[in-house]
């Protein structure tokens, strides 16, 4: 896998969620008033389940969005892109709705102990279904194309550091950010 390709297709990921994430934290809160109702009322049950289900709940969610932005990254990359931008503009709205109703201290602390590790984890998916999306577009180009071992070196990728990451985050969003955001929340 070539690491300067790689570095740059994070880059571009994270410029594509940086800026998403200012588009969803800069739009009217009023346009989502009926989404957090929606998301409050299909949320709500998971506070009372199992720890050991909500982690593999969130686990399983995440893992099986990073795995599909690497390998829709076949369709020239056009399904990351989405994937980056359409999660970090709702990360940017949860950001500001949060904010709003419970100060810049408890989004912090409700989304950074996780989040320093699952959103790396999520932009080194995106990465690489970039990197999957350039070589399938040199193919439907007609030129020198590997496709298929960047493919396979994703996917490699994906097993050895982004599952790994995944869980941790995982573990961390279920066992210490409801706790610290409960301290910060006064909850």
């Amino acid at each position: 896998m070539d690491k300067k390709v790689l570095t740059r297709s994070l880059i571009a990921a994270t410029v594509i969620f940086a800026a998403a994430i200012v588009l969803g934290i800069a739009a009217p809160l009023d346009i989502f008033s009926e989404l957090w109702q929606e998301l409050g009322d299909l949320l709500g049950p998971l506070e009372m389940v199992n720890p050991v289900l909500l982690f593999f709940i969130i686990f399983v969610n995440n893992a099986v969005k990073a795995l599909v932005a690497i390998g829709l990254g076949i369709l020239v990359g056009i399904p990351p892109v989405l994937f980056v931008g359409i999660n970090g503009f709702i990360l940017g709205a949860v950001i500001s709705w949060a904010e709003s109703a419970q100060g810049l201290k408890y989004v912090v602390a409700s989304i950074a102990p996780h989040g320093v590790i699952e959103i790396p984890m999520l932009l080194l998916a995106t990465a690489l279904g970039f990197m999957v999306g350039v070589e399938s577009l040199k193919w439907l180009r007609r030129k020198e194309s590997m496709v298929k071992s960047q493919l396979s070196a994703s996917l490699k990728l994906y097993v050895k550091v982004v599952l790994p990451g995944l869980a941790v985050a995982a573990v961390i969003e279920v066992l210490i950010t409801p706790w610290l955001a409960g301290l910060v929340g006064g909850g």
